[in-house]
């Protein structure tokens, strides 16, 4: 009986050693750290190598978006701030318009607002990747939904 449980015990502590995580933005395998360009080294499941592909594409595509509406706000943002001004310069009178400033402060936040469901489904594939190396269950659970339709309630099973 006491080698079951020193067997036990010794299994349970391999797997939680085994088991890979994220801390900030590295892997982590059995305590030795590896960047996301490494994953190949460190997902042995084919399944998770793929969705952890994924989630470096939509991070990066996240991440272009980002950056470029980022660069387009504080591009814009300080003309806009302004304000319409008129300036003498040299003799010559500029009349200075702030709607073409806000007008590129808004392109630069729609960029940023596309980049965000990309960064979601980067976390979300990175989950999952984590979640099939290490065998947790992420697949079919379904669960019933009550709802209400127009004049009457629903039940539905939805998977």
């Amino acid at each position: 009986m006491n080698k079951f449980l020193l067997l036990a015990l010794a299994m349970c502590f391999q797997q939680a050693v085994g088991q890979v995580s994220i801390s900030s933005n590295r892997l982590i395998k059995d305590g030795q750290e590896y960047r996301f360009s490494k994953y190949r080294d460190v997902f042995s499941n084919p399944e998770a190598r793929t969705a952890f592909s994924k989630a470096r594409t939509n991070s990066t595509v996240g991440q272009i978006f980002a950056y470029t509406g980022g660069f387009a706000i504080g591009f814009g943002i300080i003309p806009a701030l302004q304000g319409n001004k008129t300036e003498t310069r040299n003799g010559m009178t500029y009349k200075r318009d702030a709607s073409a400033a806000w007008t590129v402060v808004g392109i630069g936040a729609g960029l940023v607002a596309i980049g965000i469901p990309f960064a979601i489904a980067s976390g979300k594939n990175a989950e999952k990747a984590l979640k099939l190396e290490n065998g947790e269950s992420t697949a079919f659970q379904p669960y019933f939904k009550l709802e209400t339709a127009g004049n009457g309630m629903a039940l539905s099973y939805n998977f």
